[in-house]
């Protein structure tokens, strides 16, 4: 395996790039823009020359550097680049539970799965290509740091198994949703209920398949758990009050955020709602020392809110599952439990606008987008869309704060009632 350290693999990135600026020079040739594209020399099916070795060779430094710096939980991953199929397919056969601390041959794991051992061997190979899985030899195989966290991480395995087996099949079907519902805000009306042929939104269809569920569910919770997505970047960076203060988290789940926040806050109080049976769930698993400052209530968001007079209603990572329609829905519905100056927290994604941040921050904003366009027909946002979804919903929602910790992937938008 290459051993090399960050400077060789940067000096050798410099070395190539300036071998080719100066050969373009010398030909008289502009450097590649976005605006014109490659010079002719570069392009792909130009003849062999030197400029075209330096191209294709700084392709390849240039993406191993980026696979180097990105998060092994994240090598392969849906959202990173194209889908990595065979990846996919590795999971649903079981090999990463099967794979050997040691590493394994081809023929070995082939016979250890029953499995075709040319068809491992050609999967194996793939996804060595992804940095998941090392092929150290010919036939033998190794892990990588992508690899042990899929061997030995469940909800990891089941963020692929959404990611490739929901979530993209459903962005593949985005064009034939909107041909069909060019107009239509209806969650069921989405690139996933058509690659499904079903009729119903996502999370109404996967009630009656109960596997899929379990796996969805289990992505879920360890994607609530990367560290992007910690609950201490809202409860640090969010003033919730001085003295008594009550919080309803609505969707809040198992109760996760509602903990942490009254752990770090001994005078805060939380109401955690959600369905009924997340709800019956998440009360067994309350620990005792908790239970005076922490209660559950069965609520539907499209409801309206029964706790009157709280002081905050946190809606986490809910409104973006949700087309303004609905999400415009959910925020009428806590309007008449709200009192003159109670906060509305919405902690959830923002996608930066044009030119406020690095394209490929705002291509992975941009990228979520089209996921839950794909998966529920929702959205996600930028900060002018949210201050326009409250202001279109009611005109005393007034969006007083909205900030973004440096690691986090989700943004807090404070919104005070002033009714």
């Amino acid at each position: 395996m290459d051993r090399s350290n960050l400077i060789d693999r940067a000096n050798e990135i410099a070395g190539v790039a300036r071998s080719l600026s100066d050969n373009l020079a010398a030909r008289g040739l502009p450097e590649p823009s976005f605006e014109h594209g490659l010079p002719a020399p570069l392009q792909t099916d130009a003849p062999d020359s030197d400029a075209l070795a330096a191209r294709v060779k700084l392709l390849g430094v240039l993406d191993e550097l980026r696979d180097l710096l990105t998060d092994p939980a994240l090598l392969g991953s849906p959202e990173l680049r194209n889908p990595s199929m065979s990846i996919l397919a590795l999971v649903r056969l079981g090999i990463f539970e099967k794979f050997p601390s040691e590493g394994s041959t081809i023929k070995d794991l082939a016979q250890q799965l029953n499995l075709n051992e040319n068809l491992v061997r050609r999967l194996m190979s793939h996804a060595a290509t992804y940095h998941v899985f090392f092929q150290e030899k010919l036939d033998f195989f190794v892990h990588t740091a992508g690899s042990r966290i899929l061997t030995e991480n469940e909800g990891m395995r089941s963020w692929m198994l959404v990611g490739l087996g929901e979530t993209i099949p459903g962005a593949l079907k985005i064009a034939e949703a909107i041909s069909q519902n060019s107009n239509s805000e209806e969650p069921q009306h989405s690139g996933w209920s058509v690659q499904n042929a079903t009729d119903l939104p996502v999370f109404q269809a996967l009630a009656n398949m109960p596997e899929r569920a379990k796996v969805f569910a289990t992505a879920m919770s360890w994607l609530a758990q990367l560290p992007g997505y910690s609950p201490q970047y809202l409860i640090d960076n969010f003033p919730f009050g001085s003295g008594d203060i009550t919080v309803v988290d609505v969707g809040g789940g198992i109760g996760h955020i509602a903990r942490a926040l009254v752990e770090h806050s001994p005078l805060v109080q939380c109401i955690i709602q959600d369905r009924s049976e997340v709800i019956l769930q998440a009360g067994k698993t309350l620990p005792a020392q908790l239970q005076n400052r922490i209660r559950f209530q069965a609520h539907d968001f499209f409801q309206e809110q029964p706790i009157h007079g709280a002081d905050v209603y946190l809606l986490r990572h809910v409104l973006h599952d949700w087309s303004n329609k609905y999400a415009r829905k959910i925020l009428q519905a806590l309007i008449p439990a709200l009192k003159p100056g109670a906060k509305v927290v919405l902690n959830d994604r923002i996608i930066p606008g044009y030119g406020e941040a690095h394209y490929l921050k705002e291509r992975e904003g941009r990228d979520y987008d089209m996921y839950m366009l794909g998966l529920q027909n929702a959205q996600e946002r930028t900060s002018n869309d949210w201050k326009a979804l409250f202001s279109d919903t009611d005109s005393r929602f007034n969006v007083t704060s909205v900030s973004k910790p440096s690691k986090s992937y989700l943004s807090i938008i404070e919104v005070t009632w002033e009714g």
